[in-house]
């Protein structure tokens, strides 16, 4: 299965015969996570314009040459020495691949590309001695993983979220027990590999490889080089019996004290057609699975507050602001829509362990295509007398109500969001029609013992008050953790979250010790965090809909107000 060999979507031009020119930001990567190291013995992409020919060339046998379609890449150490050159993997107009040899040094190098007796300006790389990229579903490095689950011997599946067929590929999500198969390039060195496609067998054990899934840390059954590919590795490994079911479970692969790219997988009970979520139905998750695309529109007003321990008090920051998005979304981000959706029942908690080099809590969402809506759209309501929303560079719409300054949060506009009917409007742009929607604010969530909660004691239990909110769901959430390796620009941090879920009517809620208790202290890294959350309709949401100028309409659009009140605490 030569899945590196379709990294990136290939981009054609008319002939040109200029010299190569590589990217100015970012022009070398992993081949499956982008990162821009490349590890011994490992798969890499080069991005630039005139590198090769309008024609997608590759090898069609081993072994590998270090010329393809008159393109070719060195690397030069900078320290000085003997120039490497890597073997080629394909050669487009716009990309190249390459394969990085495994005597290469650990160090920095100056890679160049030739072709047709041309030769590109440097760009400078570092080389590792591991640094492991997961292929995704859409060559983006984000979103679903290309992993495989085997039904049998001889029964192979592709991992998405339902059941199907995606061209030759039967499709379906991967049940508790089963065992999978992650691709990607960067578990270092092996020489057999390199040119001919040999291996030189498990590295689980000399590389310290584990797969992370959810919380869950697995020991693979292999991993290692692909027999026939390259360096191409592949990393088998079991489900455990109890993980996670849920449509976008994490997935990474740690290497030593290197993790690789974050995406997701899918995961379903046995006998189940397709994975669930709250916010996606079964012929919605089908549709993306067969590589389709769904557009939704989200609408919303977003009340945060944060009181930040400073010296011996508290300061407070307020944020209110408006939103509006239509996103179009394929495999490789549909998690950002249907993920992170709390599913549990009322009264429900969940702990969840990350292990990332990006705080959870802040990492961005992967990209979608936004659509344009027009110009502007208009807020009415409660303290909002026709307040434009204006749409901003990439078809995002946004418009801070309440913006803070800093120390004292006070903003430079007053409070807009308040109990009552908001509508957002709009007239329609290139891609979405005129349209109006309507969301019920109930009164606002109000934290009303959270000057009375600091020192979180972890042996014991903790209660949440609060008034307002109406009957919607309130999840009282706490996190903190502490470094786990990694380096000081890029630390891996061990961090651990809980979510409980409260009928918003109950005003009041106890986190359990058998949840603190699993909470680490608070770490050096940042300070920890506890507060609550609602969200207004979460289930049901302020539904509307709106037509697409290409035809017919959105897949769904949810109108939703939310209050989040935080506050930095101690766990100890």
């Amino acid at each position: 299965m030569k899945v590196l060999l379709t990294i990136a979507a290939l981009l054609c031009a008319p002939p040109s015969w200029g010299q190569p020119v590589l990217r100015i930001k970012n022009p070398i990567g992993n081949a499956g996570s982008y990162a821009p190291s490349i590890a011994q013995g490992s798969i890499f992409v080069v991005i630039g314009t005139n590198l090769g020919g309008s024609a997608l060339v590759q090898n069609a046998a081993l072994p590998l040459r270090p010329t393809l379609g008159d393109a070719s890449i060195r690397l030069t150490p900078v320290a000085g020495g003997a120039a490497v050159d890597a073997y080629m993997i394909y050669s487009t107009r716009n990309q190249l691949a390459g394969l990085l040899p495994s005597t290469a040094a650990v160090g920095d190098y100056n890679l160049t590309v030739t072709y047709n007796g041309q030769t590109s300006t440097a760009a400078r790389v570092a080389v590792a001695a591991e640094g492991f990229g997961i292929v995704s579903a859409d060559s983006s490095g984000a979103g679903q993983a290309q992993a495989q689950t085997y039904r049998s011997a001889t029964s192979v599946d592709l991992n998405r979220p339902a059941t199907g067929q995606l061209g030759a590929f039967t499709i379906a999500p991967a049940r508790p027990g089963q065992v999978m198969v992650l691709w990607g390039s960067g578990l270092g060195a092996d020489e057999l590999s390199d040119s001919a496609g040999g291996t030189s067998g498990d590295k689980t054990n000399s590389a310290n490889v584990r797969v992370i899934v959810g919380s869950r840390e697995i020991v693979p059954v292999y991993a290692g080089r692909a027999s026939g590919l390259p360096g191409t590795d592949q990393i088998n490994f079991t489900l455990p019996a109890d993980v996670e079911i849920d449509c976008f479970v994490n997935v990474a692969v740690r290497v030593g004290s290197n993790l690789s790219n974050g995406l997701t997988i899918s995961t379903a009970p046995n006998g189940a057609n397709a994975c669930t979520n709250p916010a996606l139905t079964e012929d919605q998750l089908r549709k993306v699975s067969q590589g389709g695309t769904l557009t939704f529109g989200t609408l919303g007003l977003f009340k945060s507050s944060l009181s930040i321990a400073l010296g011996p008090g508290f300061s407070d920051i307020t944020v209110e602001e408006a939103i509006a998005r239509f996103d179009q979304y394929g495999i490789g981000n549909i998690s950002a829509f249907g993920g992170g959706q709390a599913t549990g029942p009322a009264a429900e908690c969940v702990v969840t362990h990350t292990v990332s080099t990006q705080d959870p809590l802040s990492s961005p969402a992967p990209l979608t295509t936004l659509l344009d809506a027009g110009a502007q759209l208009i807020l009415n309501g409660p303290n909002a007398n026709n307040i434009a929303i204006a749409r901003e560079t990439g078809n995002s719409y946004i418009k801070m109500l309440v913006d803070p300054t800093l120390p004292g949060g006070s903003g430079k506009l007053s409070a807009v969001i308040a109990e009552g009917l908001y509508t957002i409007s709009g007239t329609g742009g290139a891609d979405v029609g005129g349209f109006s929607a309507h969301m019920n604010m109930p009164a606002l969530l109000d934290w009303t013992n959270k000057s009375a909660i600091s020192d979180i004691v972890r042996s014991g239990s903790l209660t949440a008050t609060w008034t307002g909110g109406g009957n919607n769901p309130v999840f009282i959430t706490g996190a903190s953790g502490q470094p786990s390796g990694g380096t000081a620009a890029a630390p891996i941090l061990d961090l651990v979250i809980f979510v409980c879920t409260a009928n918003g009517s109950a005003g009041t809620y106890t986190v359990p010790s058998s949840i603190l208790s699993q909470i680490p202290p608070t770490g050096s890294f940042g300070t920890a965090l506890f507060g609550i959350q609602t969200i207004t309709d979460f289930t049901a949401g302020a539904k509307f809909t709106a037509p697409l100028t290409a035809g017919g309409s959105i897949d769904s659009g949810s109108f939703i107000g939310s209050v989040a009140i935080l506050k930095s605490v101690n766990f100890r």
